[in-house]
């Protein structure tokens, strides 16, 4: 038996439909699972998956960040800023990585990487 690599990202959401928006619209995901309270998106070769829960507004997650590779990272970032995401400046980081990161709707960090070089 050997781990093959990531399967899927399951996230809980507040508000289902704000984050098929989020995902679907503002990154431009492929929606491929649409039930009532659980969506699947498809990005590259992964995927999330995100379920509506019922929780007080106070809680906010943390210890999630997902860093998706991408190949023309300054073309990610003016889509994602055109569409609404809201991405932060790219970086360059020492360890041979440029990225830039942005929340979604519940306050999920997420990265788009591209090693440099």
């Amino acid at each position: 038996m050997a781990v093959q690599g990531l399967f899927y990202i399951h996230i809980q959401v507040s508000d289902l439909a704000r984050s098929k928006a989020f995902y679907g619209d503002a990154l431009g995901w492929g929606l491929e699972t649409d039930e009532a309270e659980v969506a699947g998106f498809r990005f590259g070769s992964g995927y999330l998956v995100i379920s509506q829960v019922q929780r007080p507004a106070d809680r906010r997650p943390w210890g999630l960040e997902v860093c998706v590779q991408v190949d023309d990272l300054e073309a990610q970032h003016a889509r994602l800023t055109q569409g609404g995401a809201g991405p932060g400046p790219i970086e360059a980081h020492p360890w041979g990585e440029r990225n830039f990161s942005f929340l979604d709707p519940d306050g999920y960090a997420w990265r788009y990487g591209q090693p440099v070089g």
